[in-house]
């Protein structure tokens, strides 16, 4: 036993000295970034109130290659930079996030773009995305999304990670009214439906689970317009 309690506390003093060899190396990396250049990289897209809005931001986009309005790499470009208010970047989180990605030359901004699809993330990082994509998207202080923009955003945010992406959306479509807004729960929620969730019987749907009622709607009417009997039947 006491072998054991000594190998576990070796194993700990491992574990603490790569992690504060690798913190003393992120450090030095960061140190070695030129920050001036980051800060100008900036200033190329900010506007005069030393915000890169949505203007900028699609600027910044076309400049790398990417198209603003479907490109999602832009999305999680921004999600790693770490935008904390819709729709703009500030410059503190710019030079912040440009720094924990090493990057300080459009170079090194192009060479990451491929490596920014998040349908290569895991599951727990890509809720934070998907979550992150919902409060980024949102006009002003409004704290949910129009259907009119749920249309269009939510195919290019799930990734193919839902097969009622499609079903959905018609459901959104054909039976709610116009101005339904999408909350940030039922935004969130259907990401975790689409894992649990069969799109062709709807398998793993409990009438009675903590879904909110939106989902609950669209599987009756999926259901009665597929010719099965409704949840609620």
């Amino acid at each position: 036993q006491k072998i054991i309690i000594m190998s576990f506390r070796g194993k700990l003093a491992r574990a603490s000295w790569r992690g504060s060899s690798s913190q003393k190396q992120s450090t030095i990396s960061e140190s070695k970034l030129n920050k001036e250049a980051i800060s100008e990289l900036f200033n190329k897209w900010a506007d005069e109130t030393d915000l890169m809005t949505m203007e900028g931001i699609s600027s910044m986009a076309e400049a790398l290659g990417m198209e603003p309005s479907s490109d999602v790499r832009l999305l999680s470009l921004c999600w790693r930079l770490g935008a904390k208010r819709p729709g703009q970047l500030d410059k503190e989180e710019w030079i912040e996030g440009m720094e924990k990605l090493g990057i300080d030359s459009m170079s090194k901004l192009e060479a990451l773009i491929p490596n920014l699809d998040p349908k290569d993330l895991d599951k727990r990082n890509f809720r934070d995305f998907f979550k992150f994509v919902f409060l980024f998207s949102r006009e002003g202080t409004h704290r949910t999304l129009e259907k009119d923009i749920v249309r269009v955003l939510l195919p290019i945010a799930i990734c193919d990670r839902s097969e009622h992406t499609v079903p959905f959306l018609e459901f959104l479509e054909s039976s709610q009214p116009d101005n339904l807004r999408l909350t940030l729960d039922q935004w969130c929620s259907f990401l975790e439906f689409s894992y649990k969730v069969s799109s062709t019987d709807f398998s793993g749907y409990e009438p009675d689970g903590a879904w909110p009622l939106l989902l609950d709607d669209y599987v009756d009417t999926t259901k009665r317009n597929m010719g099965l009997s409704s949840s609620s039947s």
